[in-house]
């Protein structure tokens, strides 16, 4: 008996393009019939693109889901079947379809511009950066090729990048292009440059482009500018004219709210929830109403709208908190950073000529952006924020780890924390002066840190995590941790919109794990390695202000005067942190915020009993009289 003819398997592609798996996103490239025979479907192929021109898309789908079948590379085919897929919404279908475009020989920079576009529209811009970068290396003079690339860097916080090829983009454009212009605007907002910022959108906003979204972006660089009149105007005209815009309507109330007029927010929205319902209000408009609510001693309420707002997150937009990033970082320096085995790591200095970095070390919303604030009165100090290099630095030392050693690109090993132990031999010595002169070369390049600054304040996110890395780097730069009241640092986590590592954030227990993975992290760096190190607490930060100032400035080693900085008006600094928009005079709100919300904390209390004990925060002189 001849053995039984195999039958084509039926399962359906997961992308939901329609077509069998084995004919798309599971496609063996050694099967499909060659392209030189796709002539043969050319009479079918002509129907189907006739019958998408006339209106009957059944037909058309029908049509071109069999040609793909039978040559599942033609060029024209998964064209038509992208443009159906996109009209209809299914933008994982339309993606993986223009993926496959994209790559058929001969390639085209439109195909990869089509592909990073809806990459980027579906929020995966880490992703759209590679065929973004394809099309601007086969169409160097194409305006929109520089344009999206533009948009993609400035999106994943690369924003000096970015503006590179903003400018490039304006620059072969033939005609000034104002959406091109708001993105550059908003691009030097992003990093602080809000003077700049601000004329780049005067310029927009004179010609016949004054959109509400132009019209935001300037408000917004008001606020941080300190001018919260010109914010509030422009806020009320972005508004009136998209009257549905919620997003600018958040806006708005944020400028209300820092003007101290609670009741004007609660009352808009209110008003939006009435006018969507029964569609919920978002987690930005949630947050806000819980901020608002608390600014009039409403905390019952307030903390309801706070729940609410993580809720949208779980159930509307599926966000689920994932442990496991926190613990491989966490495992990964438990492993690498032991004494025995740092005793041969060479360790580097601040290279001459070059302003020393101070480390503001905290887990989000300690107060380190407080302390920085305050340190950045001094003349001398600028502020990094979140915008100094050391996580790009991070990913140059596996580069440099694989050149040095010849371990390959791709090995764990050539990656921090692992690459540590390859730094001690050999040429692979020299890495930590060679990362800490780029770290300099960045600070200016960028311009974090002025010509005449001494030293540059540096508080990423991911310090806690990288804390070894810039002890190895600058062995003599001050690590300055701010400490707060465990609660108080969950609580006002949880109180936000935003989202942390793991989607850490949308429970209360989640933010407490972090809360512990990262002050782990930070406690096992400090017990295996020697540097200079500071704790201050925020409660001493705001209740003693002037003292706490003076002990922070003689360990870096500044003899500003801590009066004359904490009554001086906000400096003039060469990149505006991102959080002067919100800035407020000094004041104690939030100290000890946790205990006028009562008992909300059981789920994370197993966590952060264990630190309150430990930081000194359940002693007596931290109870409430």
């Amino acid at each position: 008996m001849p053995p039984p003819v195999p039958r084509p398997d039926p399962t359906p592609c997961s992308c939901g393009s329609g077509l069998r798996a084995r004919r798309c996103c599971a496609l063996d490239e050694g099967g499909p019939p060659d392209p030189a025979h796709h002539a043969l479907v050319a009479p079918h192929m002509k129907q189907a693109r006739a019958a998408a021109d006339a209106g009957r898309r059944l037909e058309a789908e029908r049509l071109v889901l069999r040609i793909l079948d039978l040559a599942p590379l033609h060029p024209e085919a998964l064209r038509l079947l992208h443009e159906i897929r996109h009209a209809e919404g299914r933008s994982a279908a339309a993606i993986a379809l223009v993926a496959r475009l994209a790559a058929l020989p001969p390639e085209t920079p439109a195909a990869h511009v089509l592909h990073a576009q809806l990459l980027a529209s579906a929020g995966r811009h880490a992703e759209a950066e590679a065929p973004a970068r394809r099309a601007v290396q086969l169409a160097p003079r194409d305006p929109a090729a520089h344009h999206l690339l533009g948009l993609i860097q400035t999106e994943t916080g690369r924003a000096a990048y970015g503006e590179r090829h903003y400018r490039i983009a304006a620059a072969l454009s033939e005609t000034a292009n104002p959406v091109l212009l708001g993105n550059l605007a908003w691009n030097l907002r992003q990093q602080g440059r809000l003077d700049e910022a601000a004329t780049m959108y005067a310029q927009v906003l004179q010609g016949v482009a004054r959109t509400p979204r132009s019209i935001g972006g300037l408000a917004q660089v008001e606020a941080g500018r300190g001018r919260l009149d010109e914010a509030a105007a422009l806020a009320a005209e972005a508004v009136a004219a998209d009257p549905d815009n919620r997003s600018l309507a958040v806006l708005l109330d944020l400028v209300r709210l820092r003007a101290g007029d609670a009741g004007a927010v609660l009352e808009r929205i209110a008003a939006t929830e009435a006018r969507i319902a029964p569609q919920p209000l978002m987690t930005t408009e949630l947050v806000l109403r819980g901020r608002a609510l608390e600014r009039l001693g409403r905390h019952d309420e307030a903390w309801s709208a706070y729940q609410a707002g993580r809720a949208y997150q779980r159930d509307q937009a599926g966000r689920r908190f994932d442990p496991a990033p926190l613990e491989a970082r966490l495992a990964a320096l438990r492993s690498t950073f032991r004494a025995d085995r740092l005793l041969g790591l060479p360790r580097a200095g601040t290279p001459a000529n070059a302003p020393t970095p101070v480390f503001l070390l905290g887990t989000p919303r300690s107060g380190s952006s407080l302390l920085e604030h305050l340190l950045a009165q001094a003349p001398e100090i600028d502020p990094g924020d979140s915008r100094a290099p050391l996580p790009a630095l991070a990913r140059l030392l596996t580069s440099l780890v694989a050149s040095f050693s010849g371990a390959s690109f791709g090995d764990p090993g050539a990656s921090f924390p692992a690459a540590l132990d390859v730094m001690v031999a050999g040429e692979a010595r020299d890495i930590p002066a060679i990362l800490a002169g780029r770290y300099a070369a960045l600070l200016r390049a960028g311009g974090i840190a002025g010509p005449q600054a001494r030293f540059v304040t540096d508080r990423h996110p991911d310090l806690p995590w990288l804390l070894g890395l810039a002890a190895t780097l600058f062995a003599d730069a001050p690590v300055i941790h701010v400490l707060r009241h465990p609660l108080d640092v969950v609580l006002s986590g949880f109180a936000q919109d935003r989202l942390y590592e793991g989607n850490a954030g949308v429970t209360l227990a989640s933010i407490a794990r972090l809360y512990d993975a990262q002050m782990n992290a930070i406690a096992q760096v400090r017990g295996q390695m020697t540097m200079r190190y500071l704790a201050v607490r925020y409660e001493d930060l705001v209740t003693d202000t002037e003292a706490t100032l003076a002990r922070v400035l003689g360990f870096i080693g500044h003899e500003a005067d801590p009066a004359s900085m904490i009554a001086a008006p906000p400096r003039a600094v060469p990149r505006v942190p991102a959080y002067r928009a919100e800035l407020e005079t000094l004041h104690r709100r939030a100290m000890f915020r946790h205990r006028r919300f009562g008992d909300v904390f059981g789920e994370a209390m197993p966590v952060l009993a264990p630190w309150i004990e430990r930081l000194g925060y359940a002693s007596p002189e931290m109870q409430p009289a």
